[in-house]
C-alpha cells in the first residue's frame, strides 16, 4: 500500500465495528496509513499460500522468467506485508527497491529483508518451479543483498528509473477515488524505463476492506476499467482474471494479473 502525507484532519479509518460510509470518495491523503496492520494483513491473507495466489505467482514467474532481464534495477511500488511480488523479480535483480508509504509497513518490510519469514518458502517454492529460480541457491541471501526498503508514495516515484516493476493490489486500494487509481497507475508506468515488463495486480469488485481494527477504502473496479487504464501506458497486455478461492470476504471478488511492457517511444 501507499499514500501521500497526511495532515491534522485526515480521515481516519472507520472501526471494525462501524459500517464504513462509502457515499464520498475517501481520498488517498485523507487516510492514516501508519495505522494500516501488516501483521493483521498477513493472517488473512498470506499466512497459507492460496490457490489464487499460486495460480497468480505461477503466471508472475513465467512472465519475468521470458522477458530477458539480466542485473536489472526493479521496482516493487506499494509493497505493503506482501512479498510475493519482490520474490518473483529476485533471480533478475541487481537491486530490488521495495517502495512504501505506511511506516508501519516500511518497518515490517525492513525486518524481512534481514531474513524473511518461513511462510513465505511455499510461494518461493511455486517460483522455484522455474529454472531461473532454482538456479537462486539462497533466496534470503539474495533478497538481502539486492533488497532496499524505501519509504515512498507511488504517487512520487521517479520517472523512468527501472527496467521492471511490479504494483500489487495498490492503485486499487489506497482511496475510493478513480482518478487516483488513474493517477497511480500512470505515475507506476511511468516509472519505468520505456519497454520495460511489468506486471500488476488488482482486486476486482472491492468496496473497501477491513484490516485490523479498521476499514480502508477501494476503487470497484471491472477488468475492462483495469484494461482501458494499464492500456494508456502499455503494450503487449496480456490479463488473467482468477476467482479468491477461498473467498476473501462477503463480496464477489476476484483478482485479476496484469502484464505488459510500457510504451516504448524511444
Amino acid at each position: 500500500m501507499a499514500s501521500t502525507p497526511v495532515d491534522g484532519s485526515a480521515y481516519q479509518p472507520e472501526p471494525a465495528g462501524l459500517a464504513p460510509d462509502w457515499s464520498h470518495p475517501r481520498h488517498n491523503s485523507e487516510i492514516d496509513w501508519d495505522t494500516f496492520d501488516p501483521r493483521s494483513y498477513l493472517r488473512s491473507n498470506y499466512v497459507t499460500l492460496r490457490t489464487d495466489d499460486r495460480e497468480i505467482l505461477r503466471h508472475l514467474r513465467d512472465f519475468f522468467a521470458a522477458a530477458e532481464l539480466s542485473d536489472a534495477r526493479c521496482l516493487d511500488a506499494g509493497s505493503g506485508a506482501n512479498l510475493y511480488p519482490a520474490l518473483a523479480m529476485l533471480p533478475f535483480a541487481e537491486r530490488l527497491d521495495l517502495c512504501e508509504w505506511s511506516a508501519a509497513n516500511v518497518d515490517w518490510l525492513r525486518t524481512q529483508l534481514d531474513g524473511y519469514d518461513a511462510s513465505w518458502d511455499p510461494f518461493w517454492q511455486v517460483c522455484a518451479e522455474q529454472p531461473a529460480y532454482s538456479a537462486v541457491a539462497d533466496p534470503r541471501r539474495r533478497l538481502a543483498r539486492v533488497g532496499r526498503v524505501h519509504r515512498m508514495s507511488v504517487f512520487d516515484l521517479p520517472a523512468q528509473s527501472w527496467d521492471a516493476g511490479t504494483m500489487f493490489f495498490v492503485a486499487c486500494s489506497i482511496s475510493s477515488d478513480a482518478a487516483e487509481f488513474e493517477r497511480a497507475i500512470a505515475r507506476f508506468l511511468g516509472a519505468l524505463r520505456p519497454g520495460s515488463p511489468f506486471a500488476a495486480g488488482f482486486m476486482l469488485g472491492s468496496r473497501g476492506y477491513l484490516v485490523g481494527e479498521h476499514y480502508f477504502p477501494a476503487v470497484t473496479l471491472r477488468a475492462d476499467d483495469v484494461a482501458a487504464t494499464v492500456g494508456a501506458g502499455a503494450d503487449d497486455l496480456a490479463l488473467h482474471e482468477v476467482r479468491a478461492e477461498p473467498p476473501l470476504r462477503e463480496e464477489d471478488l476476484s483478482m485479476l494479473l496484469v502484464t505488459g511492457r510500457t510504451h516504448d517511444r524511444r
